[in-house]
């Protein structure tokens, strides 16, 4: 199974995308969402390295997640995969 972070397919989550990408993510459209995964274990997303509105920040897990929250802060998200 793989770790992926889903968001609407707009311009306002696109520094999501682009610091999902900076983890190591893969970015594939997924109906009107971006998927955005990886086959890795964990990935942490950080705020800082693509300037990423407050607001958008905290809004970032409302398109849904497979896989756990490790921590979410104002600067990082670091995910999971699920324990199996």
């Amino acid at each position: 199974m793989s770790l992926a972070l889903y968001v609407l397919d707009v311009p306002e989550f696109q520094p999501v995308a682009r610091a999902a990408e900076a983890a190591g993510l893969t970015a594939r459209r997924a109906g009107d969402y971006l998927e955005l995964s990886t086959d890795a274990d964990e990935a942490v997303l950080r705020r800082d390295e693509s300037a990423i509105r407050t607001a958008v920040w905290h809004a970032a897990l409302t398109g849904g997640l497979d896989g756990r929250i490790v921590r979410f802060t104002s600067d990082t998200l670091h995910l999971a995969k699920e324990q199996a």
